[in-house]
């Protein structure tokens, strides 16, 4: 049997780019349930109850212990040097100030009903997304009150802002919504339908990006569109579920992986592009692979996952490659236009 497998390739300037992650920090013995940044220091919220960070900037990132003694530390975000936290095995949001050697938590707001997810900062007033409903709070009070912004049967999830509009994933309905909190009665725009399980959720510019957590895979989107297509920018990855963009440089966690991992978006423009389609087939392939959709010969090469140069050549439309003596594993085929597409030989 044959599999077809059709590839996107992104034309910039003349020259295409495949896209794949790099991973910041592995061997992570907790779940990271959310990530944020403050400068250079990535904060993640673990299920052992804790709040640990790592330096970007260092070769080797070494996690370190922030504060101890939560329940089930959930959405993070920063308002200045203080970090705000949702707390879902206790219901309530509670905050530390990172400049303290010692971090004290503090509680800011108590006995929620609906267990916050994410949290996300406009101006003073902090929003929390749960199952059935997005809440605010105005932190500049001295006990805050609860506000439901929009209530239903959504199970909302990662939140971002964009001036006024708030967008929300929705993992019941598997779409992408807009509310506009300037609205006396705000409600919920589709934006992107039929998607599988999109939960976090990152804006860089115009574009947001969203992780699709049983997809196994990044996509975004242009909110400046009528109507936005999805770009899928990294796939075959392990339940992507967390975002937070530092520059141009994309953190996500692997929930079920145990790893920190980066795409750097900046050398994709998605302005007034063309999409040629190759096919590549059978993928995974076993004795040979061939591609079609090739205007004339081109000259490859082969790499292997480690970016070694294993086998050259030169390959037309419907040609044969022989690889029954390669390894089992992921490769890439190169084309001297850099015009790359990955396989798997099984």
């Amino acid at each position: 049997m044959k599999y077809f497998f059709t590839l996107t390739i992104f034309l910039i300037i003349n020259n295409f780019y495949l896209f794949s992650q790099t991973d910041v920090v592995t061997g992570l013995n907790f779940i990271p349930l959310n990530i944020a940044f403050n400068g250079n220091e990535l904060y993640m919220s673990s299920n052992a109850g804790e709040i640990l960070k790592i330096n970007i900037t260092e070769s080797t990132p070494t996690v370190t212990n922030v504060v101890s003694g939560l329940n089930f530390p959930y959405g993070l975000a920063f308002k200045g040097n203080e970090l705000y936290i949702s707390d879902i095995g206790e219901g309530k949001i509670s905050k530390i100030d990172i400049t303290e050697t010692a971090p004290t938590i503090t509680d800011v707001v108590t006995g929620l009903t609906v267990s916050p997810k994410f949290l996300a900062f406009n101006g003073n007033d902090l929003y929390l997304s749960g199952s059935g409903k997005i809440s605010k709070i105005d932190i500049t009070e001295t006990t805050p009150t609860i506000i439901d912004v929009v209530t239903g049967s959504n199970h909302f999830r990662g939140i971002t802002f964009n001036g006024s509009d708030l967008y929300v994933t929705d993992t019941s309905n598997a779409e992408i919504l807009k509310i506009d909190i300037t609205a006396i009665t705000p409600s919920v725009i589709e934006i992107v339908t039929g998607l599988t399980s999109p939960w976090g959720l990152s804006l860089n510019g115009n574009e947001l990006y969203f992780a699709d957590f049983h997809a196994g895979k990044i996509s975004k989107i242009d909110i400046t569109a009528t109507l936005p297509t999805v770009t899928d920018i990294v796939t075959n990855l392990t339940t992507p579920s967390r975002l937070a963009f530092n520059g141009n440089v994309l953190y996500f966690s692997q929930s079920n992986a145990g790893k920190i991992s980066k795409i750097d978006v900046s050398t994709l423009s998605t302005g007034d592009l063309t999409f040629p389609k190759l096919l590549l087939f059978p993928n995974p392939a076993n004795q040979f692979f061939q591609v079609s959709g090739l205007s004339k010969n081109e000259k490859y090469t082969l790499y292997n996952i480690l970016g070694t140069a294993i086998k050259k050549g030169i390959i037309s439309n419907y040609k044969q490659i022989d690889i029954k003596n390669l390894t089992n594993g992921l490769y890439f085929l190169k084309f001297d236009d850099n015009n790359t597409i990955e396989f798997i030989k099984k």
